[in-house]
């Protein structure tokens, strides 16, 4: 009897394992919405959003070692399908950094919510799933300590104002 119970928590802790493996090839990464769009809330996930029209990037934000090819699609194209109707946003990471950027800034710069960083898909620990990305080098106006504050990374909430 003994035997058969610690077959038994084995046979389980191999199916646990499995189970959770195949969970994991899922790509669950989510971005929530809030204020004004359709019923105040609404989730897009990173595979909604990877469907959209990309853009890439090759930027260097202030606090990397090195220039990164950043992808994603503009940040305008996300808050359309999301259904935002205000134009104004605050974006906030997983750690509860918070920025805010202009609809006009967004129209004059356009900005990307990167999702790859180097053709990979950037995972919570690593700056994603949500990377907001500015175009320094085309527009070296905004290469200021202003807008490398609103690189923002591991983006969890957008508020729609």
């Amino acid at each position: 009897m003994h035997g058969m119970t610690r077959r038994g928590f084995g046979i389980v802790g191999l199916l646990v394992t499995i189970v959770t493996s195949f969970g994991a090839l899922a790509d669950d990464a989510v971005l929530t919405f809030s204020g004004k769009v359709p019923g105040g809330a609404v989730t897009l996930t990173r595979d909604e959003i990877a469907k959209l029209p990309q853009r890439e990037l090759t930027e260097q934000p202030t606090s990397f070692p090195q220039p990164l090819k950043f992808k994603g699609p503009s940040l305008t194209d996300v808050l359309k399908l999301a259904g935002a109707t205000g134009g104004d946003i605050t974006l906030s990471a997983a750690d509860d950094y918070k920025v805010d950027i202009t609809a006009d800034d967004m129209t004059k710069f356009a900005p990307i919510l990167a999702i790859e960083k180097d053709g990979v898909r950037m995972a919570p620990d690593d700056f994603g799933p949500f990377f907001v990305m500015w175009p320094f080098k085309e527009k070296p106006e905004i290469d200021i300590e202003a807008y490398q504050a609103k690189a923002i990374w591991s983006v969890v909430k957008i508020e729609v104002k």
